[in-house]
C-alpha cells in the first residue's frame, strides 16, 4: 500500500495544492490554501473547504507562528469538534524557518504510516518543524532532536 503525501511548495515556488487530489496527507501553509481557494475566510472554514475539495484523508494546515490546524473528517454537525484540532507551535525562537515545512511533512507522514493517528503525526511534525526553526539553514532533523524537544516540553509541563 502506498501512502501519498503532497506539499505544493518546491524550491520557494508554490502551486495549487488542489492539484494533489485524493492524497493521504497534504500540508499547505495558509497562504497556499488561500491561493487554492481564492478565499479570505477565517482559518477553520478555509481549512474545512480545502479538506472537502482536495479529497485528502488528512490535511495539516500550517499557520506559521500560530501552529497548525489538522482536519481529518467533514463534521456531520457544526459542533463536531472531532473533525479538526489545533496544535500550538513548539518553536521557542526562530533562527531560520527554511526547511521547517519539509521537516513537518517528513515527520507527520512517517508518523501517519506508523500510527495512523493524526494527533501523533501533527504533534511530531510540529516538533520537527520547531527543531528546524532553531537552526541556521536547512539541516536534517534527527529523531534524537525531536525527542529532546519533546522531553524539554514534558519537563516544562511537569515542573512548571
Amino acid at each position: 500500500d502506498v501512502f501519498r503525501v503532497a506539499d505544493s511548495q518546491v524550491a520557494s515556488r508554490w502551486g495549487n495544492i488542489l492539484e494533489f487530489n485524493g492524497f493521504d496527507l497534504i500540508t499547505p501553509n495558509e497562504r497556499e490554501a488561500r491561493f487554492a481557494l481564492g478565499d479570505q475566510e477565517f482559518v477553520r472554514p478555509l481549512g474545512l473547504e480545502l479538506y472537502r475539495q482536495s479529497g485528502c484523508k488528512t490535511l495539516i494546515l500550517k499557520l506559521g507562528e500560530r501552529g497548525l490546524m489538522t482536519f481529518r473528517s467533514v463534521p456531520e454537525q457544526e459542533e463536531d469538534v472531532r473533525a479538526f484540532f489545533a496544535v500550538d507551535t513548539f518553536t521557542e525562537r526562530v533562527v531560520d524557518a527554511v526547511g521547517s515545512g519539509d521537516a513537518l511533512l517528513a515527520y507527520a507522514a512517517l508518523s501517519m504510516v506508523a500510527t495512523k493517528n493524526a494527533v501523533i503525526a501533527s504533534v511530531l511534525g510540529s516538533l520537527a518543524a520547531a527543531v528546524e526553526c532553531g537552526h541556521e539553514g536547512n539541516v536534517p532533523v534527527r529523531p534524537k532532536d525531536v525527542l529532546d524537544k519533546l522531553d524539554r516540553f514534558e519537563r516544562l509541563v511537569n515542573y512548571g
